[in-house]
């Protein structure tokens, strides 16, 4: 399979070696690193052009060094990849070694299953390390009480568990993002895609860690430093917090609608449009139709959370 990592950098001098070195010693050497800096004002451009120099699999991309924003840059990426499938690459994590044999190996037994031409994905699980890159949780899965399962539609539009990071895409899923997605509208682009692999697809799971996901003060998103209990405890004391995530659900819900329209597979939108009229419904039907529908969180905290204040 044609392979590519997409790596979007911004100011990462800090971390950025150690991401490119576990990039270069993959066990499965056959892939192309296409890379494009943000605009940084540190010395990621330098080591950026260092690694090129040094390895004929990493390259630029064709917007290297404009400010296109986070999203606007993955979407560059995505864009410009010409791959059997697309890998996804954060600036500041360490890959394990067999991490694209495994994900490139389960795509392609997905791919047996259901087809080269329908879209998928595949993503992993990951643990967790701190600044200095010790090892701070064996599974960001357990950390976050997410379940493997939830894999469907109407799982993940009330709560996303595909990380970026952690995932590898196919041709046919990388054409859907790259003619539809608008960075402006993105939210999670990890959402998004896990959404569209719902809806038009399939999605699997590999229950093994093949990231080391770095925790620290830049993350845009990452791991809580509580415990899964002291998260969902204050969660019950900050009822507006609460209710502002689950109203996110919805708000995400409609954009990916905009975004797809009547392009969406029949039983996918017959899903999304069923989801938004529960916002409309009392507070006991509503909670009684979205369990029905099948669309709840993940875990035991989520979930009450979902009752009690969605």
């Amino acid at each position: 399979m044609k392979t590519a990592v997409l790596l979007t950098a911004f100011n990462g001098s800090v971390h950025l070696p150690g991401l490119l070195e576990s990039l270069r010693t993959q066990s499965d050497p056959d892939f192309v690193v296409i890379m494009q800096d943000d605009g940084s004002t540190d010395d990621t451009p330098a080591i950026l052009k260092d690694i090129a120099a040094q390895d004929n699999r990493f390259v630029f991309g064709s917007e290297q060094g404009k400010h296109l924003g986070a999203a606007g840059n993955f979407l560059s990426l995505v864009r410009q990849a010409d791959a059997d499938c697309c890998l996804l690459c954060d600036q500041d994590d360490i890959w394990e070694t067999e991490k694209i044999a495994v994900l490139k190996q389960a795509l392609q037994d997905l791919e047996k299953e259901y087809g080269s031409s329908t879209p998928l994905l595949v993503h992993s699980d990951c643990s967790l390390i701190d600044e200095a890159g010790e090892k701070i949780g064996d599974s960001f899965f357990h950390h976050q009480g997410w379940d493997p399962g939830a894999v469907t539609l109407s799982r993940l539009l009330v709560q996303n568990n595909v990380t970026g990071c952690t995932l590898i895409m196919n041709r046919p899923l990388r054409d859907l993002i790259a003619a539809h997605a608008v960075a402006k509208d993105l939210f999670m682009h990890d959402w998004f895609i896990a959404l569209t692999a719902a809806s038009f697809g399939r999605i699997a799971f590999v229950d093994q860690p093949l990231t080391r996901y770095r925790q620290h003060e830049g993350n845009v998103i990452g791991a809580s430093s509580q415990s899964l209990v002291a998260r969902g405890l204050a969660a019950l004391r900050n009822r507006e917090d609460a209710k502002r995530r689950i109203l996110l659900t919805y708000t995400h819900t409609k954009v990916f609608r905009k975004i797809y329209g009547k392009e969406l597979p029949a039983d996918a939108l017959n899903t999304v449009e069923a989801y938004l009229s529960t916002q409309r419904m009392r507070k006991l039907p509503r909670v009684l139709a979205v369990r029905r529908m099948g669309c709840v969180m993940q875990s035991p905290v989520t979930r009450l959370g979902q009752i009690l204040f969605g």
